[in-house]
């Protein structure tokens, strides 16, 4: 498959009366052998300049941020404005934006799949998502005639097999579907008139009748898009506190689903912006509980915990203020020496040389020695990356990471190590189950159990406490873990 894009003509003049909307591509097919590129976003600016995006990670954040996958500089662009993200095979687009909207197909979305030939508009930029997979190719219902009925006793059989079965099936495959697309609709018109309560109201009845598996996606979807409202009224008129509550209340109710991944960036969002806002008025340790119950697979993960090394360097810090220049690097060498790094945890090479530069910015030695640790966590975490050890490699890496944040390069294999350590253990997860399954169907009890645990897991992912699910928090603060004062994390 090959991609042409609509060249801009040499005439100045009429390239200007071209609007962007105008340009368009051209998909060919060749014959014979295929080159399969894979799904790509084509990215054209206001200008009219383009290019093409692999999308080869599993998600995509876009925004004006430098820490953001796709940097749009634009002032109609959020920091964090939309991620495009693969999820169970598929392709979505989702907002994560909360002042600016995200259009796919010229229409302000939330959260939606993505096929071939949708085009995202963010700002003044126009992103077309493009796949040569089958499975991103809408897929177009023909309802093919029914062949001419046969004669004699056979027909009048046929005739009454039909209708039988039309009607045992006509409730699930005619009036259902049809009651859930009147309830959306009358739901949409109660979004619209901020009858948010009764919105959610009429949704969740739906949800207590017996849907099939597709219509209780989509009142799920619709259901998330009305408490993403519900959200955004809650905090322009009652403010952070009130509003999170509610996206908890929501989210240990229906956040096992997909569809409210959405609601997860939001909270995670709003969990950032109050432990800035606790940070700035020195408030370290509720700040710290807010950055650590950012989820691990959350765009706002490593803003948070950049913030968190913050915090424990500052203390650090602050603790040994009284130490002489003198006292602090004869302390660090023999640290340096022994090869301890970043262990014991409170009290190392690293910690002392960065007591050092806090008295004397631009010591040479500090400079030096913290340049040579950090040569050690990337030469061995690049060994075992290129041995496709991903446990071993993302240990070195992760250490990396607490000296220096900043490292793109460094923070991608981090992810790269993650996703991987998680696919081997999702594998070894679904073969279980695999065999499971082959010896036995699931019992009510066990299904009960699955739906218990889940429950339990969404529980402790909405806890402000985040210590036992963050690794920064588990390194930085294990050795005052045990101490009796739980307002304080070291």
């Amino acid at each position: 498959m090959t991609e042409i894009l609509q060249e801009e003509k040499k005439s100045a003049k009429i390239s200007a009366d071209v609007p962007l909307e105008a340009k368009t591509m051209v998909i060919t097919q060749t014959k014979g052998k295929e080159t399969v590129i894979g799904p790509r976003l084509v990215c054209t600016s206001a200008s009219g300049t383009s290019k093409i995006i692999p999308l080869k990670q599993a998600k995509l954040v876009i925004g004006r941020s430098v820490e953001a996958d796709l940097n749009l500089q634009d002032p109609l662009v959020s920091r964090k404005h939309g991620v495009i993200e693969k999820r169970d095979n598929d392709y979505l687009v989702r907002n994560v934006s909360t002042t600016n909207p995200l259009l796919l197909n010229e229409v302000a979305i939330a959260e939606k799949r993505l096929y071939t030939g949708d085009q995202i508009k963010i700002g003044n930029t126009i992103l077309a998502f493009i796949s040569d997979r089958s499975e991103d190719s809408r897929q177009v219902e023909i309802n093919a005639g029914a062949q001419e009925a046969k004669s004699g006793w056979g027909f009048w059989l046929s005739i009454f097999l039909l209708l039988i079965f039309t009607g045992y099936f006509g409730y699930f495959k005619a009036y259902t579907p049809l009651k859930v697309k009147w309830a959306l609709k009358s739901v949409a018109k109660q979004i619209n008139a901020q009858n948010y309560d009764l919105a959610q109201n009429t949704l969740e009845k739906l949800l207590m009748s017996d849907l099939p598996p597709d219509s209780t996606h989509q009142v799920m979807e619709r259901l998330a898009e009305t408490a993403l409202a519900i959200t955004e009224h809650k905090d322009k008129t009652e403010g952070l506190e009130p509003v999170m509550a509610y996206l908890k209340s929501y989210l240990s109710e229906y956040g096992a689903g997909k569809e409210a991944e959405v609601l997860w960036d939001r909270l995670d969002y709003y969990r950032l912006t109050l432990g800035h806002r606790l940070e700035s008025t020195n408030k370290p340790q509720q700040a710290v509980r807010q950055y650590s119950a950012i989820k691990e697979d959350s765009i706002y993960y490593e803003e948070a915990h950049k913030a968190i090394r913050r915090i424990w360097l500052a203390h650090q810090q602050h603790s040994r203020q009284d130490q002489t220049l003198v006292q602090l690097l004869k302390e660090a060498d023999a640290h340096f020496q022994a090869q301890q790094y970043l262990k014991p945890v409170n009290q190392n090479a690293f910690v002392l040389y960065q007591a050092v530069l806090t008295l004397e910015p631009g010591h040479k030695l500090a400079l030096d020695r913290i340049d040579q640790m950090k040569g050690f966590y990337h030469d061995n975490g690049e060994k075992y990356f290129s041995q496709k050890k991903w446990a071993k490699a993302l240990s070195y890496f992760e250490r990396y990471y607490l000296i220096d944040t900043d490292n793109r390069q460094v923070n991608d294999k981090v992810k790269i190590c993650r996703e991987k350590v998680s696919d081997a253990r999702t594998l070894v997860s679904k073969s279980k189950s695999s065999l499971k399954k082959k010896s036995r169907r699931k019992s009510k009890e066990e299904r009960r159990q699955e739906q218990a645990e889940k429950k339990e897991e969404i529980k402790r992912l909405l806890e402000e406490s985040g210590a036992e699910s963050s690794w920064i928090m588990k390194y930085l603060f294990e050795e005052e873990t045990d101490k009796t004062n739980s307002d304080k994390p070291w």
